[in-house]
């Protein structure tokens, strides 16, 4: 463990003033109240008692009194000479007069402050080792929070290196500690195992370790009994049987990656502890992520199944058609022929017979019976003829996995499973009748096909339709979790982590506090039936002003037609100032750019070693910067590495991107860029940061995958993908990103994006497209205080709902029929409390939890209640919508300021034609974070220098509206070299802190 792991600059920055405090800050720290004042008047003459005040300012302020009292910033001396009706310069000299160290005495006795002595020692490492062993920080966050504990207790800040050395010793302590309980979990049969994963097999080309670390590819029947082999050798280590709840889960986690990342070697030649502690980490993590993942391979082989199932039916449909039809037709003359008949009771039936051609009608009848379909015949057949795909690997998941469900349809489930389990051991010569069958989960097309009719299985079971079918209705189970497994993080129980029993009861004041909620049911629902009632009237009393919406009868009924936005006039002046800008902004390369970007916010320090060493090369940025470029451009580490840079050469590079690239480093790296970008003054006229929006960024993958899904619109017939639903603050910059397989229901995982970011944006309204918008998730977004303003493309269709019966809203009353529930929602209160306060808390993932409450389109009591208040919310931001121009503006602005940073993001990722090339989960989550991460420091470089351009815009005379600079735009790439060259070494200026100079527009005609 290194003891010196801060930089050289964070050192210097160590009790001193880094930047001038703002006004909140000079406002809180070095306001002086009448005994302060008294006090520094009392100092004899004019200087010490300004220089009394100003160290009793920076000691509240950084912890420490300053080796020269003077060395502060211009600002807080102004500020506090003023207080004191003093002059800033009577502070000359101060720092060089022997009453300074008497007036800190002074300070310290009058103020409470303590020098940092044994029992402070003692008090801090203890709240240290508690912090560490239970969050399992970087070292450098664990100093900054060792030192913020000292200032708000008022003890003196001793030297820097006492408390570096403490926080390696404590963090030492905890690993060894750490270690310690994890090597003595498994057996001695069990640790010997676990040592020979790091040992080459014999006959093979790599080690135990990495095989098993290796996510299935496969797609293929025979590719679920390889996932499903692989789940039963991982659980074969014995992780099941192990206590590890003395260990804090994320400290596990933290050593479980470093066992996936680094080279098996690498593990091999850890001090024996430390080795066996990371290998039973990597067994216990790596047992539920092997079962999630082999059963995420059932759900993809079952669906391609379905899926090319119901293609060939349809390729089936077009070429039979036209025997249908001549079938059919010789079936209507046959018809129409004894139609005649009977409305003549004379003519001779044997007559009309004999005309007839009885043999091309039984022909024709029996083609209609061959070809035609039942109309909820759609896929069966085709689906029943791939059931040798099915058996094989059927048998194995049943005996591997053990599934369970809390009743109901998923009780039905695990019984028809339970029977299919049994048909193998069946010894009974007696076929078997159908009313010892489970047949409640059957649809109608398969109960036909279960039990056939006619044919030689008339009246018996056919076993095979029946596998079949229950194979399907598996896998629809699985994804409304109607069945899950225990303990699986994606198709485990999504409410095992819901708030209960005691748990619940001790946390409900709290969470209701935080949600502004209240309690008792009905209390809030009638409050949020209010707003509903003034929305409609004010909607109504408008109508008539408002030339964007109108009332016309369509199909009898009054619907309300939405009248699109007008495009916004762009002013002679704004293009003017967008031209000059761009004329000015200098030219880069993007690699460039990036290491200037980490000059001003130190963001690519945050990419730390995964096994927690602090590496000390000076050249490490390079390297990082390099491997992102890489990855954010889709171009390999090839086309960046240098043969004549050591901090370039390949293999570091690959060495770097293994240990140092990964979701933990990526989120602190890119919440270093957001929150620098949000102070800087421009950014406020874009927006304060309260609107965001989610929208999806479709990747093709076309290498075999689990992690990508189809959908012929976006990725092309037969070609899978990604979808990377990222989040975009009114500033323009990223907060969140995940990757999802395929295209899913977008609004699924919007609390995600919100919940789970890390940055210091807290958006309180989310846009989204129309793909993005579901009454559910109008009643979760109520309920945890955020508002939900999707881009509506039909707004006429939707329904609007009242919750008063009786009330009349002018003309929009015809439109206002339907009532919402509001019963289910009281009678549901408390529930919906603890799915919000759940939610709030991390205790369950969103999208998990989603389905289960949806469904699958049968909501469960708690999801329907969910909707009933979505109806409710959604029906106040549909008359809210209509009625105000400027939120549809508002919405409609966010939404495209998205769409042009995917813009952006295209351009940056121009490599391998855009197609994502990452066989695995993590490496697609790494690949499109080091492309948000590069995207946000691109927009960041750009709001520095639109800043600088704007600036001398000013200084040489020409006038710059407001409204205008509103309206401009840090998306811009045309001025970002990215093809053919990749340069990593900055200009000295550059690096000493100057930025580049402007570019000189042309000159006018």
């Amino acid at each position: 463990m290194p003891v010196n792991f801060l930089t050289d600059e964070q050192r210097r920055r160590y009790g001193r003033f880094n930047q001038p405090p703002d006004e909140v800050q000079l406002g809180g720290f070095f306001h002086l109240d009448a005994d302060a004042r008294r006090r520094a008047m009392a100092a004899h003459g004019r200087r010490n008692q300004l220089g009394f005040a100003v160290q009793l300012g920076s000691v509240r302020f950084l912890g420490a009194f300053l080796a020269d009292p003077t060395d502060v910033p211009a600002v807080v001396v102004d500020h506090v000479a003023a207080q004191l009706g003093l002059d800033a310069d009577d502070l000359k000299g101060y720092g060089e007069r022997e009453a300074r160290w008497t007036h800190q005495a002074q300070i310290r006795g009058a103020y409470g402050y303590e020098t940092f002595g044994a029992s402070q020692w003692w008090a801090l490492a203890r709240w240290l080792y508690l912090r560490a062993w239970h969050t399992n920080e970087r070292p450098s966050v664990l100093f900054d929070l060792a030192t913020n504990r000292l200032v708000e207790a008022k003890v003196l800040l001793p030297g820097v290196t006492v408390i570096e050395r403490l926080v390696a010793g404590v963090r030492e302590r905890t690993a060894a500690r750490q270690h310690r309980l994890l090597a003595a979990a498994p057996s001695p049969a069990q640790r010997a195992v676990l040592e020979q994963l790091v040992v080459v097999e014999a006959g093979r080309r790599v080690s135990r370790l990495d095989r098993l670390r290796r996510s299935p590819t496969d797609v293929s029947g025979a590719g679920v009994v390889k996932a499903l082999d692989r789940y039963v050798e991982i659980d074969g280590l014995g992780a099941a049987g192990w206590d590890l709840s003395g260990v804090p889960a994320g400290r596990i986690a933290a050593l479980a990656r470093f066992a996936n990342a680094a080279r098996a070697q690498a593990v091999a030649e850890l001090a024996d502890t430390r080795r066996l502690a990371t290998l039973v980490a990597f067994a216990a993590t790596m047992r539920p992520a092997a079962a999630d993942e082999a059963i995420e391979v059932f759900d993809l082989v079952v669906g391609d199944l379905v899926r090319t199932s119901g293609f060939r039916a349809g390729q089936a449909r077009l070429r039979t058609l036209k025997d249908l039809d001549g079938a059919a037709l010789v079936l209507r003359r046959a018809w129409l022929a004894l139609g005649r008949l009977a409305a003549d009771p004379d003519t001779d039936v044997r007559q009309v017979l004999a005309e007839l051609d009885v043999a091309a009608v039984d022909a024709a009848a029996a083609t209609v019976g061959q070809l035609a379909r039942e109309p909820d015949d759609t896929f069966q057949p085709e689906l029943l003829d791939r059931y040798a795909t099915v058996r094989r690997f059927l048998p194995r998941l049943l005996a591997v996995v053990d599934f369970d469900a809390h009743g109901g349809q998923g009780q039905r489930m695990l019984d028809a499973l339970e029977f299919l389990a049994a048909l193998p051991r069946r010894r009974s010569r007696i076929a078997l009748a159908p009313e010892d069958v489970p047949a409640d989960l059957l649809s109608a097309a398969w109960h036909r096909r279960v039990f056939p009719a006619d044919g030689v299985q008339a009246g018996g079971v056919d076993t095979r339709a029946y596998t079949v079918a229950t194979v399907e209705r598996l896998r629809e189970a699985l994804r409304r979790h109607e069945v899950f497994v225990p303990g699986l993080r994606k198709w485990g129980d999504p409410t095992a982590g819901l708030l209960t029993g005691e748990a619940w009861e001790k946390g409900r004041p709290q969470i209701c506090a935080d949600l502004g909620l209240n309690p008792e049911p009905g209390v809030d629902v009638d409050r949020w039936a209010g707003r509903l009632d003034a929305a409609y009237r004010q909607l109504a009393d408008g109508l008539a002003d408002n030339p964007s919406v109108r009332i016309e009868q369509r199909d009898g009924r009054d619907r309300l037609v939405l009248t699109g936005l007008d495009k916004l006039d762009e002013p002679a002046s704004l293009a003017a100032l967008r031209a000059d800008v761009d004329a000015r902004i200098p030219v880069v390369d993007l690699t460039e750019a990036l290491l200037e970007v980490h000059r001003w916010t130190g963001c690519l320090d945050h990419f730390t070693h995964v096994g927690g060493a602090s590496s000390r090369r000076e050249d490490m940025t390079i390297s990082v910067a390099a491997v992102l470029a890489a990855q954010a451009m889709n171009i390999g580490l090839a086309a960046v590495a240098s043969d004549t840079v050591p901090a370039l050469a390949l293999d570091r590079l690959f060495w770097v991107e293994q240990n140092y690239l990964r979701a933990a480093t990526l989120t602190a790296a890119n919440a270093a860029l957001v929150d620098y970008h949000t102070a800087l003054p421009l950014v406020a006229a874009w927006g304060g940061g309260e609107l965001a929006s989610a929208d999806g960024l479709r990747f093709v993958v076309p290498v075999r995958t689990i992690n990508a899904g189809p959908n012929p619109k976006y990725f092309g017939r037969g070609a899978k993908g990604v979808t990377y639903y990222n989040f975009t603050s009114d500033q323009f910059t990223g907060f969140h990103g995940i990757v999802i397989p395929g295209t899913p229901r977008d609004w699924y995982y919007l609390l995600e994006g919100l919940l789970d970011q890390e940055t210091s944006l807290r958006p309180v309204e989310i846009a989204t497209d129309t793909a993005g918008a579901s009454e559910m998730g109008f009643g979760i977004f109520r309920l945890l205080g955020w508002q939900f303003s999707p881009r509506l493309a039909d707004t006429g269709s939707a329904t609007l709902y009242r919750a008063d019966p009786a009330a009349h809203y002018g003309p929009l009353n015809n439109l206002i029929r339907t009532r919402v529930n509001t019963a289910i929602i009281t009678d549901s209160w408390d529930d919906l409390l603890r799915v919000a306060g759940s939610l709030l808390t991390g205790a369950v993932r969103p999208a998990e939890l989603f389905r289960y409450l949806t469904g699958g389109g049968t909501p469960t009591p708690v999801g329907r209640a969910l909707i009933e208040l979505g109806r409710l919310d959604r029906s106040t931001y549909l008359a809210g919508y209509h009625d105000d121009e400027l939120l549809r503006r508002r919405v409609n602005t966010q939404l495209n300021r998205q769409e042009s940073r995917h813009q952006l993001c295209r351009k940056i990722c121009h490599g391998q034609k855009g197609e994502l090339r990452q066989r695995y989960r993590e490496g697609q989550e790494d690949q499109l974070g080091a492309l948000g991460f590069l995207t946000n420091a691109c927009i960041l470089w750009n709001t520095v220098y639109t800043t600088r351009a704007l600036d001398q815009i000013r200084a040489e005379g020409h006038p710059v509206a407001t409204a205008d600079i509103a309206r401009l735009s840090p998306l811009g790439f045309d001025h970002l070299r990215m093809l053919g060259r990749y340069n990593f070494s900055l200009p000295d200026d550059i690096r000493a802190g100057q930025l580049r100079p402007l570019r000189t527009p042309p000159s006018g005609p």
